[in-house]
């Protein structure tokens, strides 16, 4: 399940992410979604939350990719999100 909430602070977050412009240079496919049980069960479906305690991960957007934990391009599909490669955080967002 991917309850995301945008932290203000590194050191609040989780995980830090930066947006790629290529698919093929994300970690991850992202989809956001509205609703969240359609987040449920796939990394790449993204709902956003806004209260830290409903996250199942809190995550800060950096500008330099090589500080960054995870890799993400946006898709409008959902059946393009998902995992591109084999990455530690798979099953764990």
């Amino acid at each position: 399940m991917a309850l995301i909430c945008e932290m203000p602070l590194k050191g609040s977050a989780e995980i830090l992410v930066h947006e790629v412009a290529s698919k093929g240079a994300a970690d991850l496919l992202v989809c956001k979604v509205y609703s969240r049980n359609m987040a449920e069960h796939n990394d790449g479906l993204w709902c956003d939350v806004h209260t830290r305690s409903l996250a199942s991960s809190r995550i800060k957007w950096v500008d330099n990719r090589n500080t960054a934990n995870l890799l993400i391009c946006y898709v409008n599909n959902r059946s393009m999100a998902g995992w591109q490669i084999d990455h530690r955080l798979r099953g764990k967002l």
